[in-house]
This record gives structure tokens, sequence and C-alpha cells, in this order.
């Protein structure tokens, strides 16, 4: 798996809000996990990992959303990414 479709697995088995459950698009989540792909690097840690997933979806959804949400789906895409 390349950088995107790791992200973008996780992203989508998130399914923030359930719209993928509620037979949104499957690329529903996409430009996301793209911005995340370009920004992620190898020195993040899983919270500065949940904090940026945080940030693009505060602006795609208008919300503060607690980063602590992400948390476990920052740890799977780390783990994922460089373990």
């Amino acid at each position: 798996m390349n950088r995107f479709e790791i992200i973008k697995k996780y992203i989508d088995e998130y399914d923030y809000f359930g719209l993928l459950a509620s037979h949104a698009p499957n690329d529903e989540f996409d430009e996301y996990s793209q911005k995340l792909v370009d920004t992620i690097t190898k020195e993040d840690s899983s919270e500065d990992i949940a904090k940026m997933i945080a940030n693009i979806m505060d602006k795609a959804f208008a919300e503060e959303i607690n980063p602590e949400k992400f948390i476990e789906t920052a740890n799977k895409i780390r783990k994922a990414l460089y373990e």
C-alpha cells in the first residue's frame, strides 16, 4: 500500500459523521486523506497526527473537534506508515 492508501484506509474506517455508512461516495474523505499524505512526516507523533486530522475536519465541517477523538486513528496511521 502507498501512503495515500494507508491514510485513506484509516480515515474511511473512522467514517466521521457516519457519512460512508450513510451511502456517501467512496471518495468522500479522499481530499482530506491527500492533505494528510502531504503533511504527515516521520517526526510527527500520534498526537500530532490526531491534531492534523482534527484541524482538517474542523475546516471541512465547520466545528471544533477535540483531537482526542482521532488518537486511535492517528495511532493506526503512524504505525502503518512508520513501524
